[in-house]
């Protein structure tokens, strides 16, 4: 491979894989090349390279850093100039990743076959001669070590000396000394414990104590405190042990041996563990992203309520950002505000709703980390439905950085895209009840009018002709017959009446409005009065009542009850043959009380029971019987508020029964109807 000079910087080496041949230009077919860039001079060189590779070529490219356990160490500055590197790599249209990983190279490599890159492209190494040979650089590692990617190593600008300086990655200067306060003693109690066991231990049993004191010291301390930790043991383990004890000479080489060795197993076993420990750290903090957007997605897959919606996205994404966040959805007139309570939208008190408007009727980002009015200190992000937006993210995190950082800002773009589609999900469903609830209402009311026409029409039929025959000066009739003319008047006006004041009350207790006048009563007070109404309907059939002695009172309204009881008498009276018997009977079962009515008639309409309790349903469709089909759809509503159930079936012999369930204690009835 050639050399790369300092006179020729923009000048690419090209370099092939493990072979050390020549390598080619990039293939002229659809490429995807990985630009990796470090915290160094060269960053802004490698991204501007690489975006000329992507023009060139047409190909898809992606900028690439890993975050090693020394750059976890890194200060502010640092840190700064990262988010700097990475986001204008993102302004030139790269895809910006960030990794993680002991090696940078093995995390590149890796990365790199896992996206089938085609072509690597990395800076000029840094380190030359024997410093190359001990510590190979991430470039020097790629082209050894990558088979079947190109990799292009691009020459180095030469910076000027203040720009060197400032762009020189800064280690915080702040020292926590309470953590090598604690490795001494972590020192201290290894050489207590290999006091105890001297006489009875050899001493490279006692080695083992501080080694584990060591790596002990490096998995809860740090690299810093354990490094300490190991060249204290290894005084402590020479002054009062070895011989002569209590003494730093050494009597016999070999020991010397044995420190060399002891601190250098220290030393590896602390710095990698020290790795292992920031590696797991950053690993950690990403798996919690990842599970903090799974709980959210799956939290507001089982939402449906918008301000249970907002209410559950403003608590996942301030969690994951650290901060405040609102959102913010369009009213009737297109005006952006928080769906939820004012004490909630207050939360994020800087939030600004000219700003948000703008961004909803733009759909553009604002704010924080964008274009347009980067100094405010809150991101806005529109919520993008398919066909228009939605409403407005807001978010102001406590570090400029958790959004500063691209992958940062993907995250907060995902979350905007999971909100934005659980608010159109609820819109949809929203308008889908609103249409179903609107194809009922027509269709109720087109059943309402057709079953009201055709039974109003016989009564009015009935009351228009008595009337007009009445009314008709040249007809004279007898004193009976006038009597007979003006009770068929009376009795169809009644029954035009029953039917209209059954649907105003089936409307009443099916919207909630009744209010239940609760009382303990017994059934028999309820079943006598019924009965005594509806004798002459009920003329010349046989009636037994059964009931137990023991029977207890119900807590229920006692007029409601008697309607539900005069309506299966009467039902049971209008589909029967007259001379049938008709029996209600009552029993206890499980802190409930059953009524049965039952009939001889001729049983229950072939089909499904639960029909006939539905509005408007007759038990003969064809059937020459009155009425609108309402009488046992009110029942089965009364029965429901009460916190019972109604059901029907038809006998073994012959005849129907239908059965009253009612609870006997006011919790049971209560707990019931709630």
């Amino acid at each position: 491979m050639a050399t790369p000079t300092r006179r020729n910087p923009d000048r690419a080496v090209r370099a092939a894989g493990n072979d050390g041949g020549e390598s080619s230009t990039p293939s002229p077919a659809r490429d995807r090349f990985l630009v990796a860039v470090a915290l160094d001079d060269q960053a802004e060189q490698l991204i501007q390279m690489g975006k000329r590779f992507a023009d060139a070529l047409d190909a898809e490219w992606m900028v690439v850093m890993v975050e090693t356990p020394a750059m976890l160490k890194l200060g502010d500055a640092a840190r700064n100039r990262r988010i700097d590197i990475l986001r204008l790599a993102d302004s030139l249209g790269a895809v910006t990743v960030t990794l993680d990983g002991p090696s940078a190279s093995a995390a590149i490599r890796e990365y790199a076959q896992l996206r089938n890159v085609t072509r690597i492209v990395v800076g000029e190494p840094r380190r030359f001669g024997i410093k190359s040979f001990v510590r190979p650089s991430t470039a020097t590692k790629l082209v050894q070590a990558v088979g079947g990617i190109d990799v292009s190593v691009i020459a180095r600008r030469a910076p000027a000396p203040a720009a060197e300086a400032r762009q020189r990655p800064d280690f915080p200067s702040e020292v926590r000394w309470s953590g090598y306060w604690a490795a001494l003693g972590i020192c201290t109690a290894c050489t207590l414990v290999a006091a105890a066991m001297f006489p009875f231990f050899e001493l490279t049993n006692l080695v083992m104590v501080y080694l584990l004191g060591a790596t002990i010291t490096a998995l809860r301390l740090g690299r810093g405190p354990a490094s300490l930790a190991a060249v204290v043991n290894i005084l402590a383990f020479d002054f009062y042990f070895v011989p002569p004890r209590f003494s730093f000479a050494v009597a016999d080489f070999q020991y010397a041996v044995t420190f060399a060795v002891m601190l250098t197993v220290a030393l590896i076993i602390g710095h990698l563990v020290a790795n292992v420990r920031a590696q797991t750290q950053v690993a950690g903090a990403r798996e919690r992203r990842t599970a903090l957007l799974y709980a959210m997605s799956r939290e507001l897959a089982a939402t449906r309520r918008l301000e249970d919606l907002a209410r559950v996205a403003v608590k996942h994404v301030a969690e994951t950002f650290d901060g405040q966040c609102a959102l913010f959805v369009p009213d009737a007139t297109g005006r952006v505000k928080c769906p939820h309570s004012p004490a909630e939208a207050a939360s994020l008190q800087e939030a600004d709703l000219s700003v948000a408007q703008w961004v909803y009727e733009h759909r553009v980002p604002a704010g924080l980390g964008t274009e347009t009015l980067p100094a405010l200190t809150v991101q806005y992000l529109p919520l993008e439905g398919s066909f228009s937006a939605l409403g407005v993210l807001a978010i102001l995190p406590r570090r400029r950085r958790r959004l500063l950082l691209p992958e940062q800002h993907h995250l907060a773009e995902t979350f905007a895209g999971q909100i934005a589609l659980a608010l159109e999900r609820a819109r949809a469903q929203e308008e889908a009840e609103s249409a179903r609830i609107a194809a009922e209402t027509e269709s109720l009311r087109n059943t309402l009018l057709a079953s009201i026409s055709h039974d109003l029409r016989t009564p009015l039929a009935v009351i228009t002709a008595a009337s007009s025959a009445l009314n008709d000066e040249s007809m004279v009739f007898e004193a009976a017959a006038r009597r007979s003319l003006t009770a068929q008047i009376e009795v169809k006006a009644n029954e035009m009446a029953g039917i209209i004041s059954n649907v105003l009350e089936l409307i009443r207790l099916e919207t909630g409005r009744v209010v239940l006048r609760r009382q303990w009563v017994m059934l028999q007070e309820l079943l006598n009065p019924s009965l005594a109404r509806l004798e002459a309907r009920l003329a010349g059939r046989p009636i037994t009542v059964a009931l137990p002695t023991d029977l207890p009172a119900l807590n229920i309204d006692g007029a409601l009850m008697m309607q539900v009881f005069m309506n299966l008498l009467e039902n049971a009276a209008k589909h029967t043959p007259s001379g049938t018997a008709i029996t209600v009977s009552a029993l206890r079962e499980d802190g409930f009380v059953r009524i049965d009515v039952e009939d001889e008639g001729p049983g229950l309409p072939a089909g499904d029971p639960t029909r006939l309790f539905l509005k408007f349903q007759r038990g003969q469709e064809e059937s020459n019987t009155g009425g609108a089909g309402l009488g046992l759809s009110i029942c089965r509503a009364i029965v429901n508020v009460h916190g019972g159930h109604i059901s029907a079936i038809t006998k073994p012999g012959r005849g129907a029964r239908f059965s009253v369930t009612l609870p006997i204690t006011r919790e049971s009835a209560q707990t019931g109807s709630g």
